[in-house]
């Protein structure tokens, strides 16, 4: 019991700080599942890429509400995103749950270096309507294309490892096809859900899903991702960005350890 509550505290704080920071919290669910509670690595990353549909579709649900997904980039690059996915989770099954270790491992501490370089760069969070706008008539063809295979590797690696795949899709909306921040945090998390959706889908018919563990962390990441997304505008993400780099960077130590003993 006290070990289901605690999965349900840390499910809320992980809700609260990953729609902030437009990430789907599977970076830091799944290596705690194994790290702290125990499970296969193979168990964890696919009980949190189904935790993670919830923490999009609860964000997204206010990003929609304030108008600042923009539709037309999602429709764009989702399908494609959705085919990296069932890609990755296949991958993960197939393969050792060492090797799966050392690829998250790797990952994460990637994601570590970027949350950090991101928060120590930080800019201000751009305006503008997402939901209305569809994409700048400056972007070239090139540019779609290069998006469209983009999301395909940060769909593999959301299916293969549990993540939203939200720090590679937020720069990619920023940088490629000239979304300002905030929408490009509300579209990356609206697509997340439908990327983990799709993912979770090969898990559960692999029958590598813990419902219990679905529940508890659900219902804890839910009302933090809705209260995070209804905060968002009035917190400066640069300290929690430095928090969840340090705690990332963590995780990445400690699985490569738990290898080599």
């Amino acid at each position: 019991m006290l070990t289901l509550l605690l999965l349900f505290i840390t499910s809320l704080a992980v809700g609260f700080v990953s729609s902030i920071v437009g990430i789907g919290g599977g970076s830091i669910l799944a290596p705690l599942l194994t790290l702290v509670f125990g499970y296969d690595v193979k168990v964890s990353i696919a009980t949190t890429l189904l935790c993670t549909v919830v923490t999009s579709s609860s964000a997204s649900s206010v990003y929609l509400e304030k108008g600042l997904v923009n539709m037309k980039t999602a429709l764009l690059l989702e399908p494609t995103t959705a085919l990296g996915a069932i890609t990755g989770a296949f991958i993960t099954i197939a393969i050792p749950s060492e090797v799966v270790k050392v690829v998250l491992a790797v990952v994460l501490l990637h994601l570590a270096i970027v949350m950090m370089y991101r928060a120590v760069n930080a800019r201000s969070i751009g305006e503008g309507k997402g939901y209305e706008l569809s994409l700048a008539p400056s972007i070239s063809l090139k540019r779609r294309i290069l998006a469209v295979m983009i999301s395909f590797i940060a769909g593999m690696l959301s299916g293969m490892l549990g993540i939203g795949g939200g720090v590679i899709k937020v720069p990619l909306l920023v940088l490629v096809l000239g979304l300002p921040l905030k929408s490009a945090v509300a579209t990356s998390s609206f697509m997340i859900g439908l990327t983990a959706a799709a993912g979770s889908m090969v898990y559960l018919l692999k029958g590598l899903i813990e419902p219990s563990l679905v529940i508890v962390m659900s219902s804890g990441i839910m009302p933090g991702a809705v209260l995070g997304a209804r905060t968002a505008r009035r917190l400066k993400p640069r300290l929690l960005s430095l928090l969840l780099s340090s705690i990332l960077f963590y995780a990445a130590l400690r699985l490569l350890w738990s290898l080599a003993r």
